[in-house]
């Protein structure tokens, strides 16, 4: 039998999906009035369990609290010390995920069906009775002030930090960065406090999903459908407000090899009509590999080898940002390129073919970001922070395809003028031009 020729100097086709179907999942409650979300899907033989608390750094009164705490919770219960929680865990296959960002902080179990009823009594340990002993505190916050000294060493790192107190505020919700005092100042005491105020179930909801079944939805209101505790009715937040001003910020390291740079704004919330179309815009910019910046300052130029952009979206603001790490030779020259490029969406219409090209890399993303029902509930939990459900992600990859080049203009017009960002470098910033 002939093999037939496959001429791999032609790109297969492009097969497209028009559009995209998302169900909603399932809304319940438990027993205690926690609401739970459920993605059903019976060709995976694991299920996952997160649950989604609003206790991210937001809601902090003292910096780093929110992050210790939720990582705290595998470090020793009253039932279980932290190797009892390590090697059950690792006997039955299973992982545990504990993360706090701004708005809020999870817990995350992965767990083979069959062995959910041996894990949910340490799940359910680690939220109603977590020790804080002072000793594992200590040594925690020893481990984390240690790497964050090593981290906080790196350009990128100073430079991340300072856009983001210059963009928000450095006393706001969003713009406080911890710095390493803090790891100083924070004790046990400020746990256990964020803990019993902001781990209960009036402030939680919870998302199963995979091979989901009722016995499974019934074990887990046993387990977990009590009372806590009470916790507090009202929370409050530091200040969002901040009257954000662009600029340029140096910040001298003498002998640097390289810069960082960052450069951005404050953008509109996911709820604006602006929000997805821009999402698109930023693509074309910077949000992949092909991408406008890429191909002119890493592929052209070879000032760095790697550049993007990025919308960063949050409950009460979103952030837009270019980043980048070049020599300090070529930084001011980078910046110019990047001026350009920002210039020339501002000034040119994009060709359909470039238009085209995004658009289907988008809906390959979308497509991929979506595949799975662990995808479909990590992407409801985004977008549930926000307010939104599953119809978002239909409506946005509907929107985009829908967007035009005139479209596209008019946003770069509106958000995109470098003279209304904060550029951050890093570096030695001898080169810059007076």
């Amino acid at each position: 039998m002939q093999t037939p020729f496959l001429d791999r100097r032609k790109a297969p086709s492009l097969v497209k999906s028009d559009s995209l179907s998302l169900n909603e999942p399932r809304k319940l409650a438990l027993d205690n009035g926690m609401p739970l979300f459920v993605f059903e899907s019976s060709i995976h033989p694991a299920v996952r369990v997160d649950i989604v608390f609003d206790a991210g750094s937001i809601w902090q009164n003292k910096k780093l609290v929110a992050d210790t705490t939720i990582k705290m919770l595998k470090e020793g219960t009253a039932s279980y010390s932290a190797g009892a929680i390590a090697s059950k865990t690792d006997y039955y296959g299973a992982f545990f995920d504990l993360q706090a960002a701004r708005d809020t902080a999870w817990i995350s179990l992965y767990s083979l069906k069959n062995h959910l009823p041996k894990l949910l009594p340490i799940l359910k340990s680690m939220l109603t009775e977590a020790s804080f002993r002072n000793r594992d505190f200590k040594l925690k916050n020893s481990r984390q002030k240690q790497a964050f000294i090593t981290n906080n060493q790196k350009p990128k790192q100073i430079a991340r930090m300072a856009f983001n107190e210059l963009v928000f505020g450095a006393e706001t919700a969003y713009g406080q960065t911890a710095h390493e005092v803090d790891f100083d100042l924070l004790n046990n005491q400020d746990l256990v406090q964020f803990y019993q105020q902001h781990f209960h179930p009036k402030n939680a909801y919870m998302i199963i999903s995979g091979a989901v079944d009722e016995n499974h939805i019934q074990l887990i209101n046993n387990t977990l459908g009590g009372q806590w505790r009470q916790g507090v009715d009202e929370k409050s937040m530091l200040p969002l407000t901040h009257v954000f001003e662009p600029g340029y910020t140096p910040i001298l390291r003498e002998n640097a090899l390289q810069s960082a740079v960052m450069m951005g704004k404050p953008l509109m919330l996911r709820q604006d009509p602006d929000y997805i179309p821009f999402l698109l815009l930023n693509t074309l910019l910077g949000g992949y590999f092909g991408s406008r910046l890429m191909t002119n300052i890493r592929e052209d130029k070879g000032y760095t080898y790697g550049i993007n952009s990025q919308v960063m979206p949050m409950r009460h603001a979103t952030t837009f940002a270019i980043s980048t790490q070049t020599g300090v030779a070529v930084t001011q020259n980078a910046l110019k390129e990047i001026n350009l490029e920002l210039d020339r969406l501002r000034n040119e219409l994009v060709s359909d073919d470039e238009l085209e090209l995004v658009k289907n890399y988008l809906n390959g993303s979308y497509l991929r970001a979506l595949d799975g029902v662990f995808n479909q509930a990590e992407r409801f939990r985004s977008a549930y922070d926000s307010g939104l459900g599953m119809r978002f992600y239909v409506e946005s990859l509907k929107r985009i395809q829908e967007t035009t080049a005139d479209e596209i203009n008019a946003l770069a017009i509106k958000y995109l003028d470098p003279k209304s960002m904060r550029t951050v470098v890093v570096g030695d910033d001898r080169q810059k031009e007076e």
